[in-house]
Protein backbone atom coordinates (compact mmCIF):
# COMPACT_ATOMS: atom_id res chain seq x y z
CA UNK A 1 0.00 0.00 0.00
CA UNK A 2 1.41 3.37 -1.01
CA UNK A 3 0.53 6.48 0.96
CA UNK A 4 1.42 9.98 -0.16
CA UNK A 5 4.24 11.65 1.74
CA UNK A 6 2.11 14.70 2.53
CA UNK A 7 -0.56 12.55 4.17
CA UNK A 8 2.04 10.66 6.22
CA UNK A 9 3.49 13.97 7.38
CA UNK A 10 0.03 15.25 8.38
CA UNK A 11 -0.74 12.11 10.39
CA UNK A 12 2.69 12.18 12.03
CA UNK A 13 2.04 15.77 13.08
CA UNK A 14 -1.35 14.84 14.54
CA UNK A 15 0.25 12.03 16.56
CA UNK A 16 3.09 14.30 17.72
CA UNK A 17 0.63 17.02 18.80
CA UNK A 18 -1.49 14.48 20.67
CA UNK A 19 1.55 13.14 22.52
CA UNK A 20 2.62 16.65 23.50
CA UNK A 21 -0.77 17.14 25.17
CA UNK A 22 -0.90 13.59 26.60
CA UNK A 23 2.73 12.56 27.26
CA UNK A 24 1.80 9.40 29.20
CA UNK A 25 -0.45 8.03 26.43
CA UNK A 26 0.09 4.72 24.70
CA UNK A 27 -2.14 2.74 22.38
CA UNK A 28 -2.33 0.33 19.44
CA UNK A 29 -2.51 1.37 15.78
CA UNK A 30 -6.31 1.00 15.91
CA UNK A 31 -6.55 3.00 19.13
CA UNK A 32 -4.26 5.72 17.84
CA UNK A 33 -6.29 5.93 14.62
CA UNK A 34 -9.63 6.09 16.46
CA UNK A 35 -8.72 8.29 19.40
CA UNK A 36 -5.67 10.34 18.58
CA UNK A 37 -6.02 11.02 14.88
CA UNK A 38 -9.80 10.96 14.28
CA UNK A 39 -10.57 13.08 17.33
CA UNK A 40 -8.11 15.80 16.32
CA UNK A 41 -9.38 15.79 12.74
CA UNK A 42 -12.95 16.05 14.05
CA UNK A 43 -12.11 19.08 16.19
CA UNK A 44 -10.19 20.69 13.31
CA UNK A 45 -13.11 19.99 10.95
CA UNK A 46 -15.60 21.61 13.32
CA UNK A 47 -13.45 24.76 13.47
CA UNK A 48 -13.14 24.83 9.66
CA UNK A 49 -16.91 24.36 9.19
CA UNK A 50 -17.64 27.14 11.70
CA UNK A 51 -15.31 29.54 9.85
CA UNK A 52 -16.76 28.59 6.47
CA UNK A 53 -20.32 29.16 7.70
CA UNK A 54 -19.35 32.59 9.05
CA UNK A 55 -17.91 33.53 5.64
CA UNK A 56 -20.97 32.21 3.79
CA UNK A 57 -23.29 34.07 6.14
CA UNK A 58 -21.31 37.32 5.72
CA UNK A 59 -21.67 36.88 1.93
CA UNK A 60 -25.41 36.35 2.26
CA UNK A 61 -25.22 32.77 0.96
CA UNK A 62 -26.55 31.17 4.15
CA UNK A 63 -28.56 32.51 7.04
CA UNK A 64 -28.72 31.37 10.63
CA UNK A 65 -31.45 31.14 13.21
CA UNK A 66 -31.29 30.37 16.94
CA UNK A 67 -33.62 27.62 18.16
CA UNK A 68 -33.43 25.39 21.22
CA UNK A 69 -30.10 26.95 22.26
CA UNK A 70 -28.57 25.89 18.92
CA UNK A 71 -27.74 27.78 15.74
CA UNK A 72 -29.27 26.38 12.54
CA UNK A 73 -27.94 27.32 9.10
CA UNK A 74 -29.77 27.22 5.79
CA UNK A 75 -29.60 28.56 2.27
CA UNK A 76 -30.53 32.22 2.07
CA UNK A 77 -33.54 32.58 -0.21
CA UNK A 78 -33.80 35.47 -2.63
CA UNK A 79 -35.79 38.27 -1.06
CA UNK A 80 -34.71 37.30 2.45
CA UNK A 81 -35.08 40.08 4.95
CA UNK A 82 -31.65 39.41 6.47
CA UNK A 83 -28.98 41.53 4.69
CA UNK A 84 -25.42 40.21 4.25
CA UNK A 85 -22.87 41.20 6.89
CA UNK A 86 -19.82 43.04 5.58
CA UNK A 87 -16.70 40.84 5.70
CA UNK A 88 -13.17 42.03 6.31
Amino acid sequence: MSISYHYQTDVALLIKNYLKKHPDSEDTVIGITDWWVKQQKFVDSMAAVDCALQVLESQGEVSSEERNNETYFKLTRKGSSKPPVNSL
